[in-house]
């Protein structure tokens, strides 16, 4: 009976039908009409700016209403109606927020099943959004990216993550290229040099996983695979796919034995792609990835591998979460991210353990952003793309992190009996967060919705402080001088203290801001985070943090890295001082374990904001007592049996010392090394070739400019190209010119130009030189790069330590910002970011170069 008078109401005041439909938010499509089913052809040619199309879209009308919305941006609409009963309705269209469009009806549509048809055509994209170009080799190519809100560039649809439903595509394109989508092909027919292809009806998908490729591509096929499957590339690359191809069925394997279900798609292909905004992209069977990142030699060493392989399996394990059951709207955007980077680690440590991603602590990675005053929760508001892309990150490192903790928790058994439960009940469907916290909380013996709506609802995280008198007590962690909003969580202790000469544990809910535990009370020493598994910083008594170094063996080696990374957070908090955090670097410097040497240089870069002129060269002194003796050990030579930890402490003590250590024979080395890759890349490791590079253009003489731009024109391997870009830190006012106009070659892939913007930024500690240059030039960017790089510019090339370069920042922006959609924001965040850099290099630099000199002095 109430939906009987809710129809008659809207039908009797049309003029009111928006007010009537309310019940969704202005920024997504009412919910009074279900699509079920969307017919897309194409016409397109790789060659030609051009493309036409033509869809039809099966939908429902439940309420009565005069106007049916879609989305596009920049599609030309030749016509636009609904059928109902073989007869046409025309629709009026205007255009409305949100990129949503109207279709306005002259008599009122009864509720009843509908066709929407809509002819159309657009210009083909030249940067990387929605369909776009992709020139590689003097042959074009047409690749898809429609996460998250793109699909609407390509063809008007419902392009909402809850409207799930199937798709079927056809594609007219010139014969000589092969055409690819996420299904097999029905059928191929070939008329006057144009072919159609017309591909299986999918399984139901939101738009953005809809994907379609056309080009001169080769392939590969993958053998091993539970469905067929195959890796395509540009013409004449397949052969770089053969490590993938080997590596590819184990993960697979994996992943199906772990959700105890086979992948759920008909075909598993991928496609290398050379101009790609971001890492891979998981469209259902048709898995997109930057080309460095399949095409690889057959057996790159331990550390060019992990990343690829870990992409690989994130985008696997995406065929289960966030494509077989998806998150209803972007504000749970995370369900899809942090389960896929989870999932991917789980399977990384399972077939790869020489790869060490058990030692990783991956919150290491949130923590910076995450404090940031400006930070916004996981889940938060999403109206715009701009929305979906801010603090983007967040969703792959804390969300990670979080079920880390609860996994850690709950036990790995009950754990994955809750995902495979929560994947058999939504499949094919649609979920929010409340879905998850229902299937965890069966295996969980503590509210699981109640501690994670305290870390994902709400940004930050805790800083956990104990009392020698046993008080435990929690605050928001923040850097020294932010202003930040109290807030509270439900934190989940695993402590271990050390008490009368005893070492033993506790398991501890602090749900307040403090709580005395009596076997905590006068303990020698405290540790917090078992196996370093938490989500929050933790502070003690100077007394039991000297206690706990002089037993540092009692932790393993996550534990000896995260209390060192722990000691830096506090410095920056102003809860410790320089000595007190030399103190735990020094101890840690003992340690035998690489991987523990590798924080420590981690924590020594830390220290790199802090350095100018003035203390340069006493930084350049500290580095050299630290880190010699480990270069000297380690040499500049990869050894067979070099382990993964190994090889990268090597990196990381060569890196430190070729760009700050002043040391002849380091920087006569790098040198070396940085002719030597320049004129035959496979004769460095890629891992020391980059910073070999960079120590060339910072220190070396203005003539390596060219030898650079001529090593990267003649190859076109990605990898290659982007090992010279990432090390092209010319200072010169002329180099650094022609760095920033080479953005602008042919030979730059658009997507890569904000990447060599970030370098040249960082080429030169006064930016003036980078602003006349982005001033005189901005217009050309924007017709360059995707428009989510546009946004982000802020972020991504003005996060300075420098005053007078956040003064030309704001310059910049200002009159800019509000004509970009995300722009403000990223300017917020950014300035946020630098000003804070700046406040704490005054508060600290005094200090810093105080405590140089006396380290110095000791030697």
């Amino acid at each position: 009976m109430a939906d009987k008078i809710a129809r008659g109401f809207c039908g009797w005041l049309l003029a009111l039908t928006s007010f009537c439909l309310q019940a969704t938010p202005d920024y997504q499509l009412p919910d009074n009409i279900q699509p079920n089913f969307q017919q897309i052809s194409l016409k397109v040619d790789p060659d030609q700016a051009d493309f036409s199309g033509d869809t039809f879209i099966d939908l429902t009308i439940k309420q009565a209403t005069d106007k049916v919305g879609f989305y596009q941006i920049d599609l030309t609409l030749d016509k636009v109606e609904l059928i109902r009963d073989g007869k046409s309705i025309p629709l009026t269209v205007s255009g409305g927020d949100y990129d949503i469009f109207w279709g306005q009806s002259a008599t009122v549509l009864e509720p009843g099943d509908y066709q929407l048809h809509i002819q159309y055509k657009g210009k083909v994209n030249t940067s990387s959004d929605g369909m776009y170009l992709a020139r590689f080799e003097e042959r074009n190519y047409l690749f898809t990216q429609f996460e998250d809100m793109e699909a609407r560039r390509a063809f008007p649809s419902f392009d909402q993550p809850n409207y799930k439903i199937p798709f079927q595509l056809k594609i007219q394109a010139p014969e000589k290229h092969v055409v690819l989508s996420n299904t097999p092909v029905l059928s191929r027919e070939v008329k006057d040099g144009w072919q159609t292809v017309e591909f299986k009806r999918t399984k139901p998908l939101p738009t953005y996983l809809v994907a379609y490729a056309i080009g001169e591509l080769d392939s590969a096929e993958i053998s091993g695979l539970s469905v067929p499957g195959r890796i395509y590339t540009p013409k004449g690359k397949a052969e770089q796919t053969r490590f993938i191809i080997k590596h590819m069925p184990q993960i697979l394997k994996s992943l199906e034995d772990y959700f105890g279900m086979p992948y759920p798609y008909e075909k598993l292909d991928f496609i290398a792609v050379p101009n790609f905004t971001h890492g891979a992209m998981e469209n259902a069977g048709l898995i997109t990835f930057r080309s460095s990142l399949l095409l690889l030699e057959d057996e790159p060493g331990l550390a060019e591998r992990s990343g690829p392989l870990d992409t690989v399996t994130h985008e696997l394990a995406h065929q289960w979460y966030g494509n077989l059951v998806t998150m209803s709207w972007w504000d749970d955007l995370w369900l899809n991210e942090a389960f896929a980077s989870w999932m991917a680690s789980k399977v990384m440590m399972k077939l790869y353990p020489e790869l060490n991603f058990h030692t990783r602590i991956v919150q290491e990675g949130a923590f910076e952003a995450d404090a940031s005053p400006t930070t916004k929760p996981v889940k938060k508001i999403v109206r715009s793309s701009a929305d979906v892309m801010d603090g983007l990150g967040l969703n792959y490192s804390k969300g990670e992190s979080i079920l880390n903790m609860i996994e850690s928790l709950t036990g790995e058994a009950p754990f994955q009996k809750a995902v495979q439960a929560y994947m058999q009940k939504h499949k094919w469907g649609n979920t929010t967060a409340d879905d998850l916290w229902a299937v965890l909380g069966d295996v969980a013996d503590f509210d699981v919705p109640a501690m994670m709506k305290t870390y994902l609802e709400q940004p930050g995280y805790p800083l956990v402080s104990f009392a020698a008198d046993g008080t435990v007590s929690q605050s928001r962690y923040h850097l020294a001088g932010a202003d930040v909003a109290e807030q509270s969580w439900i934190v989940p202790l695993s402590v271990s203290f050390k008490k009368n000469g005893k070492l033993q544990r506790r398991m501890l809910y602090l749900d307040k801001p403090s709580s005395n535990v009596v076997e905590l009370a006068e303990a020698d020493w405290v540790y917090p985070n078992d196996n370093a598994m938490g989500y929050f910083r933790w502070q003690m008594s100077a007394q039991q943090m000297r206690a706990l170094l002089k037993d540092i063996d009692a932790l393993n080696g996550r534990e000896k890295k995260e209390l060192l990374y722990n000691s830096g957070a506090l410095l920056q908090a102003g809860k410790a001082d320089f000595e007190q955090h030399l103190s735990v670097l020094n101890t840690l410097a003992a340690d035998k374990e690489p991987m523990v040497a590798r924080a420590v240089v981690a924590s020594l870069n830390d220290f790199t904001y802090l350095v100018d002129k003035t203390n340069e060269d006493d930084f350049a002194s500290f580095l050299q007592t630290k880190l010699l003796p480990w270069y000297q050990q380690l040499g500049m030579s990869q050894r067979p049996d070099d382990s993964e930890d190994v090889i990268k402490l090597r990196q990381a003590v060569f890196s430190l010392l070729s760009l700050y250590g002043h040391v002849p024979e380091v920087d006569s080395k790098a040198q070396a090394l940085a002719a030597s890759y320049l004129h035959e890349p496979v004769s460095v490791p890629r891992n020391l070739a980059s910073y070999a590079l960079r120590n060339a253009a910072k220190y070396g003489n203005a003539e390596w400019y060219e030898k650079f731009n001529q090593a990267y024109l003649k190859h076109t391997d990605a990898n290659i190209r982007g090992t010279i870009m990432a090390g092209m830190y010319f200072p010169q006012d002329s180099n650094l010119t022609k760095v920033l106009n080479f953005s602008f070659d042919e030979q730059m892939s658009p997507a890569n130009v904000i990447y060599n913007l970030v370098v040249a930024s960082r080429a030169q500690e006064q930016q003036d030189l980078l602003y006349q240059w982005l001033d005189k030039h901005f217009e050309q960017l924007v017709e360059r790069m995707p428009s989510y790089h546009i946004g982000r510019m802020p972020e991504f090339v003005s996060s300075s330590c420098n005053a007078h370069n956040i003064q030309l920042a704001k310059a910049f922006y200002t009159p800019r910002m509000d004509k970009f959609d995300g722009m403000a924001r990223s300017f917020e965040v950014a300035m946020n970011d630098a000003s804070q850099c700046v406040a704490m290099k005054q508060r600290f630099q005094s200090s810093f170069t105080q405590l140089l000199k006396q380290v110095n002095q000791k030697r």
